[in-house]
């Protein structure tokens, strides 16, 4: 008997059917290296609980001038 690879959102039965789970994202959006909402640039969603602390962000605005907005 083989094992299954482990790889992540994604289950194999024993039928060999694959199923594919879309990972849970956060309602934090990162406009990174000077973009704002609005404008044409980098956008980072991070997935739920991988969100930075307060001060990860406010050192990422200061050095990076990326905004961490959290959307409604």
């Amino acid at each position: 008997m083989t094992a299954q690879p482990d790889i992540p959102y994604v289950d194999i039965s024993t039928e060999n059917t694959f199923t594919f789970h879309a990972p849970k994202y956060s309602n934090w959006k990162c406009y990174m290296f000077g973009n704002r909402p609005g404008g044409v640039g980098i956008t980072y969603i991070p997935q739920e609980g991988q969100v930075p602390n307060a001060w990860v962000r406010f050192w990422m605005w200061v050095f990076l001038d990326c905004l961490w907005v959290k959307e409604k």
